[in-house]
């Protein structure tokens, strides 16, 4: 993805690139990526989408950053794309340049959800508010949800003429099972965040007031007790449980990268710091080929 990011200068461990409608901010290890257009309820233009990917990419590589927070300013985390006329669909779809692939047009919502389930960080939606249409979808794609109590969710779709994107056919299926995905996809009806959560699609709900506090907590867990190398290889092997049919399979590939691993630096320090009663000083994320998705 180009977009039109700006590269400015920045201190270690802080972002390099200043984006047109995210803000992204790094702290003791957490990145923080906030959709910043509040007046319009961070609803959802081309270039948004290319900042969100650009600022998950960035992280990603960032041997600082250890986890991922997606927030919205204001009151609502996102309403979806930005409806301004019966064309408005055509001409994102035409201004998204690089969608357009020799195999076919690929939109932007999809492509970020792809790049959160490839990361090696953790990604923590800290759901605002309202997420609805692509705002829902963009969690979906998330390892960990954690929302306000009064936030409203959404694959309306079908109300708008459309079909799913963002990957909700397939993630919304693997979180809250078949049945309760058609009936939210099939009707494109708004639910609230305590059917949400009943569920499955929701990790935890808090008081909006508390939300950012809840999902920084939540981070701080993985930059402070983790190995982040650990973290990745998890990662990995949940993604690739979901397309094996058998759990001899799984723990097959389990038993693999676990052998690999026992005379590892981290298990080492995970052990002795057990041991000594201490917190752990794991080393940075291994960048073998091996350990890389």
């Amino acid at each position: 993805m180009r977009g039109r990011a700006v590269t400015v200068e920045a201190a270690p461990g802080r972002a390099a690139r200043e984006y047109e409608e995210v803000r992204f901010e790094v702290a003791d290890g957490v990145a923080v990526l906030t959709l910043d257009a509040p007046a319009r309820r961070n609803a959802m233009r081309v270039q948004m989408l290319l900042d969100v990917w650009h600022a998950l990419d960035r992280a990603d590589r960032d041997p600082v950053v250890r986890a991922v927070i997606l927030t919205g300013a204001g009151p609502a985390f996102s309403v979806g794309a930005e409806l301004d006329g019966p064309d408005t669909l055509v001409r994102a779809l035409n201004s998204d340049v690089d969608g357009h692939t020799p195999t076919g047009y690929r939109e932007p919502a999809g492509r970020i959800t792809e790049r959160m389930f490839s990361m090696q960080k953790p990604v923590i939606a800290a759901v605002n508010g309202d997420a609805v249409g692509g705002g829902a979808s963009l969690i979906a794609g998330a390892d960990i949800r954690i929302a306000s109590d009064t936030a409203r969710f959404g694959f309306v779709f079908t109300r708008r003429g459309v079909v799913p994107e963002g990957g909700s056919s397939w993630f919304l299926p693997r979180l809250v099972g078949v049945g309760k995905a058609a009936d939210w996809i099939l009707s494109g009806r708004v639910f609230d965040a305590a059917e949400a959560y009943e569920a499955g699609f929701l990790t935890r709900i808090v008081p909006a007031a508390e939300v950012l506090s809840a999902a920084h907590a939540c981070a701080a867990q993985f930059a402070r007790d983790t190995s982040p190398t650990s973290v990745a290889l998890a990662k990995r092997l949940l993604a690739a449980s979901w397309g094996t049919p058998l759990p001899g399979q799984a723990a097959a590939e389990e038993s693999r990268i676990y052998a690999s691993r026992v005379d590892s630096p981290d298990a080492r320090e995970g052990i002795l710091s057990f041991l000594e009663r201490r917190p752990a000083a794991f080393p940075p994320l291994d960048p073998s080929p091996a350990q890389r998705f």
